[in-house]
């Protein structure tokens, strides 16, 4: 199969649910970690939903990589999901994916053992783990396939704004208590999104990111053969004009060369041998490349088959000495 196949979109839908989920997660540790709390949501129900929301996520954190080990698109293993930047598949970007999962798995799993490690080294661990958020955005943004579509980058934006409304809320009025750490702690913020905004312009948003990003040749290959095949197919529910010309030989042999009106990349030729021929060739091109040949039987109407898609020239008319008008019109075969 060329290009990705179904489950290498599952292992994108997870992805972008993941980030979803694990954004829920640190906005809802920030908030409880200042006790916050309403009256109809008391303290202990944001902290169960927290609780909740963590090991949902480490179920999509599962599925992602499990899909994305199983399809053999980018032909990634387990050493890929276990190791930093081992991976051949845009390395840097799968690797910094690597760390924030790991640190999220790490997350998870000192807060189900807090009871035996102690508060002080759970603390240290938990704070440390709040960089799988950052580090996931990065993963998806650097390696996702569709960064670029506009539903991406808005669901991508209302994540980004929702943790820093957040942590500029707890900077703000909560903790930390001294002054100068929390103007540090915002100062921090702002270049560390003006630093994402300026490298997704430069890197992800940039024309060429996908042989920038690390992406195996072969697999540049596939995907280039894949849009050349889909370019060059001729489509099914075609209803369009011909206009074009006939010129016939010194052998009485004639050519129609008539160019789609509303596609101009896509041109019909049908020659014919002599006066006496009882068939056509029917040739068709897309930018000057022949997509399907065939011989067909001379009627008032020519049909063709052209790959998968069954054509038929209609209303064939001759306006002038030279000038031809027609239909095209296509239908699976």
């Amino acid at each position: 199969m060329i290009g990705p196949s179904p489950l290498w979109y599952t292992t994108r839908g997870a992805g972008m649910v993941l980030l979803i989920l694990l954004t829920a997660v640190v906005v809802l540790g920030i908030l409880t970690t200042n006790r916050w709390g309403t009256a109809r949501i008391p303290r202990f129900v944001s902290g169960e939903l927290h609780r909740n929301l963590s090991l949902l996520t480490l179920v999509f954190l599962a599925l992602h990589i499990i899909t994305a080990i199983v399809d053999s698109f980018a032909h990634l293993g387990l050493k890929d999901a276990l190791i930093p930047f081992a991976s051949s598949y845009r390395p840097i970007w799968m690797g910094v994916g690597v760390l924030g999962a790991e640190l999220y798995a790490a997350l998870v799993i000192t807060s189900l053992v807090r009871a035996r490690l102690g508060f002080r080294l759970w603390r240290l661990t938990h704070w440390l783990a709040y960089a799988s958020w950052p580090l996931a955005l990065v993963h998806g943004l650097g390696t996702g396939s569709d960064t670029k579509a506009g539903w991406a980058l808005l669901l991508n934006a209302i994540c980004v704004a929702s943790v820093l409304l957040a942590l500029g809320w707890r900077l703000a009025v909560g903790t930390p208590q001294s002054e100068p750490v929390r103007l540090g702690g915002l100062a921090a913020t702002g270049v560390a999104t003006i630093a994402l905004l300026v490298w997704m312009i430069g890197g992800p948003l940039k024309p060429g990111w996908v042989q920038a990003s690390g992406t195996p040749a072969n697999l540049l290959t596939q995907a280039v053969a894949s849009a050349s095949g889909s370019a060059r197919g001729l489509p099914v529910g075609l209803h369009d004009n011909l206009q074009g010309s006939l010129t016939q030989d010194s052998a009485g042999g004639l050519r129609l060369d008539l160019q789609d009106v509303a596609d101009s990349s896509l041109r019909v030729l049908v020659n014919v041998a002599d006066s006496q021929a009882t068939s056509a060739t029917v040739e068709v091109r897309r930018n000057g490349q022949a997509i399907c040949s065939s011989s067909v039987p001379i009627t008032q109407q020519l049909s063709a088959v052209c790959g998968t898609t069954h054509l038929t020239l209609q209303n064939l008319q001759q306006q002038s000495a030279s000038v031809v008008q027609g239909l095209l019109v296509t239908a699976a075969s």
